[in-house]
């Protein structure tokens, strides 16, 4: 039998998960499924980096659940909160917005689930008869506990028209009451709000806090009471069976769905949100979440009473293994060859070190299967339909993965710290084990003189050209401050000492911190970049002092 030559055209896969044809026919079931589709299981944050499987997760579910709706943030048409006036002067004051946002989330959770949980389309809310089997659903209880819940009914019906088209209308309105409060708390009620809020502007400190103080307890007595109500029937009357299960799934939060200090602030308050709606019995809301997004909205959201530590048992971080990303490529494979084609007999020429070629590529990546998806796809183009993928044709395809990868990790990134190529010039062509005393520091001469180079960057990074231009801080301190940053991105790999293994961001046996890039550490391009940076993996530094 002729052995099976793969063609040019047969990629095995996509770089994102919506476009890949073979994603659930190749589908893997690693631990992180069976946490999120576990009702019981508190996990419901998918917490991972850019082509780490979130999105294939949030299809799994989608295809192989019941009573699952998926929420769009771009289907919210949430981009009028950008244009509020009084948002935006809340915002210039400081203020926490947190519970404006909760409300938002609250409305729209609430709505999803009624509606799965009765079995109703949109219109239903218009119909008497739905009202009429939520009555009948709650519990006969105290004379007070009736009344709170049918004036949480009540309100639902007020809003029957256009329950869940009208969320903007909901918020809108809970903006013009704070607004209104606001005004009239200031005394400034007649005055027009431009010229409030210019006013303000140019105000003492003191001013502005006791401006900012006012905000924050009017929006904090101005909450919809009837929300946590109708959170409460849910709880006791409705919601009762872990064996009935209902999924809310959001992805795609990471796209421009509203100007971003909104967004961040917005799936702050969501986390939060989500936390609260655990009490209702076989309910899961699931969103994905890209690590560099969480790392902003902590970064912008600490400030504002919310914890890392009390949110993270909601997290679940993505974690793949080479047997898992070995049975993902042979699933592919299989599939794209109908069982003719498989790892075994695509690499089966040995490598220097009696190293397998499958064992190279996996070393060459993240241990994400985006990555060994297009680095196996970069072979296939190089390999010229032929049987077996050998380590020339790989030769051939890593230059082109390798800069591919470089700028993926780049654009991940770009939010948090602008452009890495700006300050990862220094790598290219160093020799791989190398130390902070011999990173020279005419290196960022450059950098250093050119006033644009600021420019091109972000958040910590930014800040650490700028207090060394600035004299706040030496050298030495600003280039481990960027060694550190692009351990986090995943350029670099740490080892903190001569017992230690050196560390990549994924690495779970070693934490690296801060504190642990010093004199004494050594730095490692990760394998993955060895081509794009011309790595001098040879010529290391010896171990030995």
């Amino acid at each position: 039998m002729a052995k099976y030559k793969i063609k040019k055209s047969q990629l095995i896969g996509s770089p994102d998960a919506e476009t890949d044809d073979l994603l659930l026919k190749a589908f893997v079931s690693i631990d992180n499924l069976s946490e999120i589709i576990d009702v019981k299981n508190q996990k419901s944050i998918l917490l991972g980096r850019t082509g780490s499987g979130k999105s294939a997760i949030i299809r799994y579910i989608k295809k192989n659940c019941q009573n699952v709706q998926e929420i769009s943030p771009e289907s919210m048409s949430l981009r009028f909160l950008s244009n509020s006036t009084i948002l935006k002067h809340f915002t210039s004051l400081g203020v926490n917005l947190n519970l404006f946002y909760k409300v938002l989330w609250k409305h729209v959770f609430i709505v999803e689930l009624l509606k799965m949980h009765f079995d109703e389309d949109s219109d239903s809310f218009k119909k008497k008869s739905f009202f009429e089997r939520l009555r009948s659903n709650v519990s006969k209880e105290g004379k007070k506990t009736n009344e709170r819940k049918e004036k949480a009914i009540k309100y639902m019906e007020s809003w029957s028209n256009d329950f869940w088209i009208q969320t903007e209308l909901l918020i809108k309105n809970f903006e013009k009451t704070i607004h209104d409060k606001y005004e009239t708390s200031i005394g400034l009620d007649s005055v027009p709000i431009n010229l409030l809020y210019s006013k303000e502007k140019n105000a003492s400190d003191t001013t502005v806090y006791e401006a900012k103080q006012k905000a924050e307890r009017i929006i904090a007595e101005s909450q919809i009471i009837e929300l946590l109500d109708i959170i409460e029937i849910m709880k006791d009357d409705l919601f009762l069976d872990y064996q009935k299960k209902y999924f809310i799934i959001i992805d795609d939060l990471d796209k421009d769905w509203i100007e971003e200090s909104f967004r961040l602030d917005l799936i702050g308050s969501m986390v939060d949100v989500i936390k609260e709606f655990r009490q209702l019995n076989g309910v899961k809301i699931v969103i994905s979440l890209r690590e560099n997004l969480n790392e902003l909205v902590f970064s912008k959201y600490e400030h504002k009473g919310s914890q890392r530590e009390k949110l993270k048992p909601l997290y679940s971080n993505l974690v793949w293994n080479s047997e898992e990303l070995t049975e993902l490529i042979n699933n592919r494979l299989k599939l794209l060859s109908h069982e003719q084609f498989n790892i075994s007999n695509a690499f089966y020429e040995i490598r220097r070190g009696n190293k397998k070629g499958f064992d190279y590529i996996l070393e060459r990546t993240y241990y994400r299967p985006r990555d060994v998806i297009s680095f196996i796809n970069h072979i296939i183009e190089n390999a010229n339909n032929k049987s077996t993928f050998t380590n020339d044709i790989i030769a051939k395809a890593e230059p082109s993965y390798s800069l591919e990868r470089f700028q993926a990790l780049e654009d991940e990134w770009i939010e948090n710290y602008g452009r890495i190529s700006v300050i990862s010039v220094f790598l290219r062509g160093i020799n791989n084990g190398f130390k902070i005393k011999s990173i020279s520091e005419s290196v960022f001469a450059d950098l250093f003189l050119e006033d644009s180079s600021l420019n091109l960057l972000k958040g910590e990074l930014h800040k650490a050209l700028a207090d060394w231009k600035s004299g706040d801080i030496i050298y030495t301190g600003f280039l481990k401050k960027i060694l550190f940053i692009l351990y986090r991105v995943g350029v670099l790999g740490v080892k903190k000492g001569g017992n230690y293994p050196t560390a990549f961001y994924y690495t779970q046996e070693v934490l690296i911190e801060k504190t642990d890039i010093t004199n004494n550490s050594r730095f490692y391009v990760h394998p993955s970049l060895y081509s794009h940076f011309k790595i001098n993996t040879i010529e290391q530094l010896p171990e030995e002092e």
